[in-house]
Protein backbone atom coordinates (compact mmCIF):
# COMPACT_ATOMS: atom_id res chain seq x y z
CA UNK A 1 0.00 0.00 0.00
CA UNK A 2 1.27 3.27 -0.84
CA UNK A 3 2.65 5.14 2.36
CA UNK A 4 -0.44 8.17 2.14
CA UNK A 5 -2.92 5.14 3.05
CA UNK A 6 -1.63 3.61 5.88
CA UNK A 7 -3.79 3.96 8.67
CA UNK A 8 -1.39 4.95 11.79
CA UNK A 9 -4.90 4.73 13.91
CA UNK A 10 -5.85 1.02 13.19
CA UNK A 11 -1.76 0.04 13.92
CA UNK A 12 -2.27 1.49 17.03
CA UNK A 13 -5.42 -0.24 18.10
CA UNK A 14 -3.02 -3.67 16.57
CA UNK A 15 -0.52 -3.02 18.67
CA UNK A 16 -2.86 -2.71 22.16
CA UNK A 17 -4.46 -6.10 21.21
CA UNK A 18 -1.44 -7.67 20.67
CA UNK A 19 0.53 -5.91 23.74
CA UNK A 20 3.05 -7.50 25.71
CA UNK A 21 1.32 -9.28 28.51
CA UNK A 22 0.80 -8.05 32.29
CA UNK A 23 3.58 -9.89 34.44
CA UNK A 24 3.58 -10.28 38.35
CA UNK A 25 6.05 -9.12 41.01
CA UNK A 26 7.26 -11.93 42.95
CA UNK A 27 5.91 -11.42 45.93
CA UNK A 28 9.31 -12.29 47.78
CA UNK A 29 11.00 -9.56 45.99
CA UNK A 30 8.59 -6.64 46.64
CA UNK A 31 5.13 -4.85 45.49
CA UNK A 32 4.55 -1.90 43.82
CA UNK A 33 1.68 1.05 43.41
CA UNK A 34 0.80 3.20 40.94
CA UNK A 35 0.50 6.96 40.96
CA UNK A 36 1.29 9.94 38.10
CA UNK A 37 3.28 12.91 37.64
CA UNK A 38 1.26 16.15 36.91
CA UNK A 39 3.08 17.48 33.75
CA UNK A 40 1.75 21.48 34.82
CA UNK A 41 3.77 20.75 38.44
CA UNK A 42 7.27 20.52 36.33
CA UNK A 43 8.74 23.46 35.10
CA UNK A 44 10.22 22.53 31.51
CA UNK A 45 12.44 25.35 29.83
CA UNK A 46 11.88 24.85 26.23
CA UNK A 47 15.11 26.92 25.51
CA UNK A 48 17.85 24.70 26.96
CA UNK A 49 16.42 22.24 24.17
CA UNK A 50 18.55 24.63 21.51
CA UNK A 51 20.86 22.70 19.32
CA UNK A 52 19.25 19.08 20.16
CA UNK A 53 18.86 18.27 16.80
CA UNK A 54 15.82 16.60 15.49
CA UNK A 55 14.07 16.13 18.90
CA UNK A 56 14.50 20.02 19.46
CA UNK A 57 11.39 21.29 17.71
CA UNK A 58 9.09 18.18 18.65
CA UNK A 59 10.43 19.20 22.35
CA UNK A 60 9.24 22.39 22.40
CA UNK A 61 5.96 22.27 20.72
CA UNK A 62 5.19 19.16 23.39
CA UNK A 63 6.36 21.30 26.02
CA UNK A 64 3.94 24.87 24.47
CA UNK A 65 0.85 21.69 23.94
CA UNK A 66 1.22 20.92 27.35
CA UNK A 67 1.25 24.63 28.38
CA UNK A 68 -2.18 25.00 26.19
CA UNK A 69 -4.29 22.41 27.36
CA UNK A 70 -2.73 21.80 30.74
CA UNK A 71 -3.98 18.75 33.17
CA UNK A 72 -2.00 15.68 31.39
CA UNK A 73 -0.22 13.48 33.46
CA UNK A 74 2.45 10.62 33.30
CA UNK A 75 1.49 7.48 34.96
CA UNK A 76 3.98 4.96 36.58
CA UNK A 77 4.83 2.68 39.32
CA UNK A 78 7.14 2.94 42.26
CA UNK A 79 8.28 -0.80 43.48
CA UNK A 80 9.67 -1.30 47.02
CA UNK A 81 12.24 -3.67 47.74
CA UNK A 82 10.68 -6.72 50.29
CA UNK A 83 13.90 -5.44 52.50
CA UNK A 84 11.27 -2.10 52.81
CA UNK A 85 8.28 -3.74 53.47
CA UNK A 86 9.26 -6.12 56.51
CA UNK A 87 6.88 -6.27 59.41
CA UNK A 88 7.08 -2.95 61.24
CA UNK A 89 8.12 -0.94 57.87
CA UNK A 90 7.22 2.32 57.10
CA UNK A 91 4.73 1.16 54.19
CA UNK A 92 4.17 5.41 53.95
CA UNK A 93 7.67 6.14 53.42
CA UNK A 94 8.14 3.03 50.90
CA UNK A 95 5.72 4.21 48.24
CA UNK A 96 6.04 7.82 48.76
CA UNK A 97 8.12 9.14 46.06
CA UNK A 98 10.60 11.10 47.94
CA UNK A 99 14.15 10.12 49.52
CA UNK A 100 13.98 8.26 52.47
CA UNK A 101 17.31 9.22 53.50
CA UNK A 102 19.78 11.62 51.99
CA UNK A 103 22.58 8.41 50.80
CA UNK A 104 19.24 6.75 49.00
CA UNK A 105 19.50 5.65 45.39
CA UNK A 106 16.87 5.03 43.03
CA UNK A 107 16.16 3.77 39.60
CA UNK A 108 14.35 5.38 36.61
CA UNK A 109 12.79 2.93 34.43
CA UNK A 110 11.85 3.05 30.82
CA UNK A 111 10.42 -0.38 29.94
CA UNK A 112 11.09 -2.10 25.88
CA UNK A 113 8.46 -2.94 23.38
CA UNK A 114 9.88 -1.10 20.28
CA UNK A 115 8.34 2.10 21.34
CA UNK A 116 4.93 0.67 20.39
CA UNK A 117 4.55 -1.66 23.23
CA UNK A 118 4.97 -2.49 27.05
CA UNK A 119 3.96 -0.47 30.00
CA UNK A 120 4.85 -0.98 33.67
CA UNK A 121 2.71 -3.53 33.78
CA UNK A 122 4.33 -5.67 31.59
CA UNK A 123 7.31 -5.21 32.75
CA UNK A 124 6.54 -6.20 36.80
CA UNK A 125 8.39 -9.44 36.96
CA UNK A 126 11.66 -7.79 35.21
CA UNK A 127 11.43 -4.45 37.72
CA UNK A 128 10.20 -6.32 40.58
CA UNK A 129 13.52 -8.88 40.39
CA UNK A 130 15.74 -6.14 39.74
CA UNK A 131 14.67 -4.09 42.77
CA UNK A 132 14.22 -7.03 45.09
CA UNK A 133 17.86 -8.12 44.13
CA UNK A 134 19.42 -4.43 44.28
CA UNK A 135 17.45 -3.37 47.42
CA UNK A 136 16.62 0.13 45.22
CA UNK A 137 13.19 1.57 44.64
CA UNK A 138 12.01 1.75 41.23
CA UNK A 139 9.99 4.33 39.01
CA UNK A 140 8.96 2.92 35.99
CA UNK A 141 7.00 5.15 33.44
CA UNK A 142 4.56 4.77 31.45
CA UNK A 143 5.64 7.26 28.49
CA UNK A 144 3.19 7.38 25.21
CA UNK A 145 3.34 5.12 22.61
CA UNK A 146 3.73 5.62 18.63
CA UNK A 147 3.10 5.54 16.27
CA UNK A 148 0.20 8.36 18.00
CA UNK A 149 2.27 9.96 19.52
CA UNK A 150 5.91 9.86 17.99
CA UNK A 151 9.39 10.83 18.63
CA UNK A 152 10.30 12.72 20.79
CA UNK A 153 7.11 11.85 23.08
CA UNK A 154 8.79 9.46 24.24
CA UNK A 155 12.02 11.21 25.60
CA UNK A 156 9.94 14.33 26.93
CA UNK A 157 7.61 11.88 29.23
CA UNK A 158 11.32 10.46 30.64
CA UNK A 159 12.93 14.00 30.66
CA UNK A 160 9.19 15.23 32.72
CA UNK A 161 10.01 12.10 34.89
CA UNK A 162 13.54 13.02 35.85
CA UNK A 163 12.99 16.35 36.23
CA UNK A 164 10.07 14.85 38.94
CA UNK A 165 12.38 12.67 40.90
CA UNK A 166 14.94 16.19 40.87
CA UNK A 167 12.03 17.97 42.47
CA UNK A 168 10.76 15.30 45.15
CA UNK A 169 14.67 15.46 46.64
CA UNK A 170 16.67 13.05 44.85
CA UNK A 171 19.95 14.17 43.40
CA UNK A 172 21.12 13.61 40.26
CA UNK A 173 24.10 11.57 41.28
CA UNK A 174 21.48 9.46 43.22
CA UNK A 175 19.89 8.10 40.59
CA UNK A 176 20.28 4.89 38.20
CA UNK A 177 18.86 5.18 34.59
CA UNK A 178 18.01 1.77 33.43
CA UNK A 179 15.85 0.20 30.83
CA UNK A 180 15.72 -2.99 28.52
CA UNK A 181 15.56 -2.79 24.27
CA UNK A 182 13.76 0.55 23.01
CA UNK A 183 13.97 1.52 27.11
CA UNK A 184 17.73 0.99 26.85
CA UNK A 185 17.03 3.14 23.79
CA UNK A 186 16.05 6.19 25.72
CA UNK A 187 17.59 5.80 29.08
CA UNK A 188 20.95 6.45 26.71
CA UNK A 189 19.19 8.74 25.09
CA UNK A 190 17.89 10.16 28.24
CA UNK A 191 20.89 10.98 29.94
CA UNK A 192 22.33 12.07 26.62
CA UNK A 193 19.91 15.39 25.87
CA UNK A 194 20.38 15.84 30.42
CA UNK A 195 23.61 16.55 29.60
CA UNK A 196 23.14 18.75 26.77
CA UNK A 197 20.25 20.69 28.82
CA UNK A 198 22.85 21.07 31.17
CA UNK A 199 19.98 19.36 33.95
CA UNK A 200 23.03 17.00 35.01
CA UNK A 201 26.55 16.13 33.23
CA UNK A 202 25.89 12.37 35.30
CA UNK A 203 24.09 10.21 37.24
CA UNK A 204 24.63 7.24 39.31
CA UNK A 205 24.58 4.45 36.98
CA UNK A 206 22.87 2.97 33.91
CA UNK A 207 21.56 -0.67 33.92
CA UNK A 208 20.90 -1.60 30.17
CA UNK A 209 19.52 -4.89 28.38
CA UNK A 210 19.55 -5.59 25.41
CA UNK A 211 19.40 -1.87 24.60
CA UNK A 212 18.27 -0.39 20.78
CA UNK A 213 21.82 1.53 20.00
CA UNK A 214 21.72 1.66 16.36
CA UNK A 215 18.17 2.73 14.96
CA UNK A 216 19.63 2.86 11.20
CA UNK A 217 22.04 -0.56 11.74
CA UNK A 218 24.05 -2.43 9.25
CA UNK A 219 25.91 -4.09 11.14
CA UNK A 220 26.23 -7.96 10.50
CA UNK A 221 24.09 -9.45 13.53
CA UNK A 222 21.12 -8.41 12.33
CA UNK A 223 21.47 -11.05 9.30
CA UNK A 224 23.80 -13.43 11.42
CA UNK A 225 21.17 -13.88 13.57
CA UNK A 226 17.99 -13.96 11.89
CA UNK A 227 17.48 -17.40 12.55
CA UNK A 228 17.77 -17.09 15.78
CA UNK A 229 16.16 -14.19 17.74
CA UNK A 230 12.51 -13.59 17.44
CA UNK A 231 12.98 -9.96 17.19
CA UNK A 232 12.36 -9.35 13.79
CA UNK A 233 10.68 -6.99 11.31
CA UNK A 234 10.45 -5.23 7.74
CA UNK A 235 13.67 -3.33 6.84
CA UNK A 236 13.87 0.22 6.87
CA UNK A 237 12.88 0.75 3.60
CA UNK A 238 9.38 -0.74 4.63
CA UNK A 239 7.26 2.82 6.17
CA UNK A 240 6.37 0.01 8.88
CA UNK A 241 9.47 -0.54 10.16
CA UNK A 242 9.08 -0.42 13.84
CA UNK A 243 12.12 2.46 13.58
CA UNK A 244 9.95 4.79 11.26
CA UNK A 245 6.74 3.96 13.30
CA UNK A 246 8.68 4.98 16.29
CA UNK A 247 10.48 8.33 14.75
CA UNK A 248 8.59 9.64 11.74
CA UNK A 249 5.19 7.61 10.63
CA UNK A 250 4.24 8.55 7.41
CA UNK A 251 7.34 10.22 6.27
CA UNK A 252 9.01 9.15 3.10
CA UNK A 253 12.31 6.80 2.93
CA UNK A 254 15.54 8.94 2.18
CA UNK A 255 18.77 9.60 3.10
CA UNK A 256 17.96 12.69 5.22
CA UNK A 257 15.68 11.08 6.98
CA UNK A 258 18.53 8.11 7.78
CA UNK A 259 20.81 11.00 8.66
CA UNK A 260 17.95 12.40 11.16
CA UNK A 261 17.69 8.68 12.68
CA UNK A 262 21.70 8.46 13.00
CA UNK A 263 21.36 11.57 15.53
CA UNK A 264 22.91 10.44 18.88
CA UNK A 265 19.38 11.62 20.41
CA UNK A 266 17.49 9.33 18.44
CA UNK A 267 20.30 6.38 18.05
CA UNK A 268 22.39 7.01 21.26
CA UNK A 269 25.28 4.97 19.98
CA UNK A 270 26.83 7.86 17.61
CA UNK A 271 27.08 10.29 21.03
CA UNK A 272 30.07 11.25 22.90
CA UNK A 273 30.53 9.35 26.05
CA UNK A 274 32.76 10.92 27.64
CA UNK A 275 32.47 11.44 31.57
CA UNK A 276 29.47 8.85 31.21
CA UNK A 277 28.72 7.00 34.67
CA UNK A 278 29.44 3.89 35.73
CA UNK A 279 27.19 1.44 33.26
CA UNK A 280 26.32 -1.97 32.68
CA UNK A 281 25.26 -3.72 29.23
CA UNK A 282 23.74 -7.25 29.17
CA UNK A 283 23.20 -8.71 25.84
CA UNK A 284 22.21 -12.06 24.41
CA UNK A 285 24.81 -13.23 21.46
CA UNK A 286 22.23 -14.52 19.47
CA UNK A 287 19.94 -11.34 19.32
CA UNK A 288 20.07 -9.06 16.04
CA UNK A 289 21.17 -6.60 17.74
CA UNK A 290 23.99 -7.74 19.30
CA UNK A 291 26.55 -6.05 16.95
CA UNK A 292 25.20 -2.83 17.84
CA UNK A 293 25.21 -3.42 21.22
CA UNK A 294 29.19 -4.27 21.01
CA UNK A 295 29.91 -1.19 19.43
CA UNK A 296 28.44 0.81 22.11
CA UNK A 297 30.37 -0.75 24.93
CA UNK A 298 33.38 0.04 21.96
CA UNK A 299 32.20 3.50 22.11
CA UNK A 300 32.01 3.93 25.89
CA UNK A 301 35.97 2.51 26.27
CA UNK A 302 37.18 4.84 23.40
CA UNK A 303 35.89 7.84 25.32
CA UNK A 304 37.18 7.12 28.97
CA UNK A 305 40.28 4.90 27.79
CA UNK A 306 41.55 5.39 31.72
CA UNK A 307 37.87 3.86 33.22
CA UNK A 308 37.44 0.37 31.68
CA UNK A 309 36.50 -1.02 34.78
CA UNK A 310 33.78 1.60 34.60
CA UNK A 311 31.54 0.09 31.96
CA UNK A 312 30.72 -3.64 32.30
CA UNK A 313 29.78 -5.57 29.28
CA UNK A 314 28.24 -9.48 29.64
CA UNK A 315 26.89 -11.26 26.59
CA UNK A 316 25.17 -14.19 27.46
CA UNK A 317 25.92 -17.74 25.14
CA UNK A 318 22.98 -18.62 22.46
CA UNK A 319 20.41 -15.82 24.62
CA UNK A 320 18.05 -13.82 22.44
CA UNK A 321 16.85 -10.30 22.86
CA UNK A 322 16.29 -9.33 26.49
CA UNK A 323 16.50 -12.76 27.58
CA UNK A 324 15.56 -11.80 30.92
CA UNK A 325 11.93 -11.98 30.14
CA UNK A 326 11.84 -15.86 29.87
CA UNK A 327 12.57 -15.82 33.31
CA UNK A 328 12.65 -19.84 33.95
CA UNK A 329 16.26 -19.49 32.06
CA UNK A 330 19.40 -20.28 34.22
CA UNK A 331 20.80 -17.48 32.30
CA UNK A 332 18.34 -14.97 33.02
CA UNK A 333 18.90 -15.63 37.00
CA UNK A 334 22.49 -15.18 36.74
CA UNK A 335 21.50 -12.06 34.83
CA UNK A 336 19.53 -10.78 36.94
CA UNK A 337 21.67 -11.43 39.90
CA UNK A 338 24.35 -9.80 38.30
CA UNK A 339 22.04 -6.74 37.93
CA UNK A 340 21.10 -6.28 41.33
CA UNK A 341 24.58 -6.75 42.63
CA UNK A 342 25.79 -3.65 40.58
CA UNK A 343 23.10 -1.35 41.02
CA UNK A 344 23.44 -2.46 44.72
CA UNK A 345 27.21 -1.57 44.35
CA UNK A 346 26.61 2.26 43.06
Amino acid sequence: ADIEQIDFELIAKHNQKWDLPTTKVPPDMGAYRSASIRVADIDVDPDLFAGAGPAESGLRALVARDRVEGGREVPYELTAPILMLDEGSDMGRAFTCAPIDASENIVLYVHGGAYRYGSPASHRGLTGRLSGLSGLRFVSVDYRLAPLHPYPSQLHDAYVAFLFLLRQGFKAQNIVLAGDSAGGNLALALLLLLRHTGIAHTVCGLVLLSPWTDLVSSRSSVERNAKYDYLAGPPLSSPLAPARLFYAPGRRYSQELVEEMSHPLVSPVNGSFEGFPPTLIQAGDRELLVDDIAQLHENLLRDNPDRGDSFIYECYADMVHVFHQFMELSDAAVAFASAGKFMKGL
